[in-house]
């Protein structure tokens, strides 16, 4: 198992190199990991969650 600091160090790399299309499979890819790794999207640093919130508008899923 990827520790929780490797798993958003990872992450964060990936999103200063994402473009318009790899941008919404990274945030896909992240949400997926680590909600199947740790089972909750909670208490994340507020970068990953405004990426999260983002990812979250574009489905429709915040008003």
């Amino acid at each position: 198992m990827m520790s929780k600091e490797s798993l958003i160090e990872s992450f964060r790399m990936e999103m200063k190199d994402a473009d318009q299309q790899t941008y919404t499979a990274s945030v896909d890819s992240f949400t997926n990991l680590w909600d199947y790794q740790y089972g909750y999207l909670e208490n994340l640093p507020a970068d990953i969650e405004d990426h999260i919130t983002n990812r979250a508008w574009e489905f429709g899923m915040l008003e």
